[in-house]
């Protein structure tokens, strides 16, 4: 049996590669969960320092073996799918437990099984999870999911919520902000925004009276190892969030400023429809874990679009 070994899934992932790159600066093995059809390329780097294993989280059987095998002091689970289509209908609403409620319950059961536990169980929730809940996002208040993503990850919430006295270990789930920063897929609008700027590729901002709270990447990882090391047994949920919310106009604006691109490539559509605000309240995260953002909107978007610059001088 290993020992001192940390567990995480979803490692192939934004967030996740950064995560595992903070866990092997702290010395202990770091073992990886990621589906067998998943890219690599962003742990490459990393590949000779941890251990990866090719399992997809529905396979029952297989994750029960790793994690007997392995029997992990700390876990952080990551693995979710994030781009689903946003439209609520029976479809989406049936595969949201395949997704996200199944998966996390495959790996919680032999966990619980094991004959010396886990000391906590980090989980990554999100925003999303509110939905259409008043604002600021508070984690006493009822949630009200709006889109498929934010429905699954909801239920699974709730299902650990209703195991927690069965389980002999805390499983905090940090519901984070809408993280951006180095390494993040194109697809996103950031990343979307700072490659148009940097190539001068007119780009059409949807809707710029939409509010985001932003949270930088290096923010969201301080704050998972640092419940990890706290691992409170009375927190259930915590918003890890800035509790600010800026225009995409505003951000829009930031980029083009710090990019030096000037007007006219980052082209503002016309408001349709009301604007949409995710605003998640920092307090309780400040209050009982000691926990705060320390990375402004501004230093963020310079140290992503740095990177980006840095990225795109060594492909010239």
């Amino acid at each position: 049996m290993a020992e001192g070994v940390t567990l995480l899934t979803g490692a192939g992932g934004f967030i996740g590669a950064h995560l595992v790159a903070r866990l092997l600066g702290e010395g202990a093995p770091v073992h990886v969960i990621v589906r067998p059809s998943t890219e690599l390329g962003r742990l490459a780097p990393f590949a000779e320092s941890l251990t990866i294993h090719r399992i997809d989280l529905s396979d029952r059987l297989a994750i029960r073996a790793c994690i007997h095998d392995l029997a992990p002091r700390r876990v952080f689970h990551l693995a979710a799918e994030t781009r689903l289509p946003p439209q609520p209908d029976f479809t989406a609403a049936r595969g949201t437990s395949a997704i996200y409620l199944q998966p996390a319950l495959n790996l919680l059961e032999p966990l619980a099984e094991l004959s010396r536990p886990p000391e906590v169980v980090v989980r990554a929730g999100t925003i999303a999870e509110y939905g259409e809940a008043a604002l600021p996002y508070r984690e006493h208040e009822r949630a009200i999911p709006a889109t498929p993503y934010g429905a699954g990850m909801l239920a699974t919430t709730d299902a650990i919520a209703m195991l927690k006295p069965r389980l002999p270990f805390p499983v905090i789930t940090a519901r984070l902000a809408l993280c951006y920063g180095r390494g993040q897929a194109p697809s996103f609008l950031i990343p979307a925004m700072i490659d148009a700027c940097l190539s001068h590729r007119p780009m059409t901002v949807r809707r710029p009276h939409d509010r985001r709270d932003l949270l930088h990447v290096d923010d969201a990882v301080d704050a998972l190892l640092h419940i990890a090391r706290l691992a409170p047994q009375d927190i259930d949920v915590v918003n890890i969030s800035t509790g600010e919310a800026p225009t995409m106009e505003d951000v829009a604006r930031r980029i083009e400023t710090v990019t030096g691109c000037g007007e006219g490539v980052l082209v503002r559509a016309e408001i349709q429809g009301d604007p949409v605000e995710l605003r998640s309240s920092p307090d309780l995260a400040a209050a009982r874990l000691g926990w705060r953002h320390r990375i402004t909107l501004d230093e963020g978007l310079a140290r992503t679009i740095a990177d980006e610059q840095s990225l795109c001088t060594k492909a010239g």
